[in-house]
């Protein structure tokens, strides 16, 4: 499909900082995954579309307004991530190793951390109270079971006050070793490890410090992580789905021009 993209800047009298410059934002008539549009308009603009007011979700919608039965995709988002973020540390594929047991994640609002428990990966309330796992760089052994139970937040600060961080679990082999060191200490209750599900955040890492959801409050199903605007209001849906994007750029910026002209 040949590309379209359309373009509406959002101009604020009110507005003096630089971090208020205007954005210009551009639709893109393409079908593609949540991700491939991301790494589109970072390659072409600035990033996909983040929307901070009601002003630009009035600019945004204009833009879409041929559109607006459809879903099509902005920057805000969230996913699972481990708590050590040295990407070094990672080969290929193992930042997104997954050992989730069959039917998780589930769609609970408030289990956004997650616990090793019987090999497996099981969402988990924050706060509660558990043993847990640290990865410590510098020691013999690399995986160190602490027998103190403490939320997932606080056995974050223990193991990076105490050692490095919080295990990430990279393959099969290191799921196992983790696992023999509970079963070792005769210990049948679940521990945390450093797989935490982050707060909804733009694709350009700012805050989202405004929101226009279609309902109370959005699904968190774990495969809806991304969102796309649909009758003028935002929706959460799985980032496989292949819609057409919005991105944005600086209103004084030239876009990189595409290979279809989009």
């Amino acid at each position: 499909m040949r590309g379209k993209a359309f373009i509406i800047v959002i101009m604020s009298g009110l507005c003096t900082l630089p971090s208020c410059f205007p954005r210009q934002y551009h639709l893109v008539e393409e079908e593609k995954t949540w991700s491939e549009a991301q790494s589109h308009c970072r390659q072409h603009h600035k990033d996909l579309a983040t929307v901070a007011s009601k002003e630009e979700v009035n600019a945004l919608n204009d833009v879409l307004a041929k559109h607006d039965q459809h879903e099509v995709w902005i920057g805000l988002h969230r996913r699972w991530r481990w708590s050590l973020e040295n990407k070094t540390y990672y080969g290929e594929g193992e930042v997104e190793f997954r050992m989730w047991v069959e039917g998780k994640p589930d769609i609970y609002w408030n289990k956004n951390c997650a616990v090793l428990y019987d090999e497996n990966l099981w969402d988990y309330p924050c706060s509660r109270r558990l043993y847990f796992i640290c990865y410590n760089a510098q020691g013999q052994s690399r995986f160190i079971l602490v027998k103190e139970s403490k939320t997932w937040t606080e056995a974050q600060s223990h193991c990076r006050q105490h050692f490095t961080d919080l295990a990430s679990v990279r393959n099969q082999s290191e799921n196992e070793e983790i696992f023999s060191l509970v079963r070792e200490a005769n210990h049948r209750g679940a521990v945390w490890i450093g797989l935490f599900r982050d707060e909804w955040k733009w694709s350009d890492g700012s805050a989202m410090s405004f929101t226009n959801w279609n309902t109370q409050r959005p699904d968190v199903i774990n495969t809806q992580n991304c969102v796309a605007t649909k009758n003028g209001k935002w929706k959460t849906s799985p980032c496989s789905e292949r819609n057409y994007f919005v991105c944005y750029s600086a209103a004084d910026e030239e876009p990189q021009p595409t290979p279809n002209g989009s």
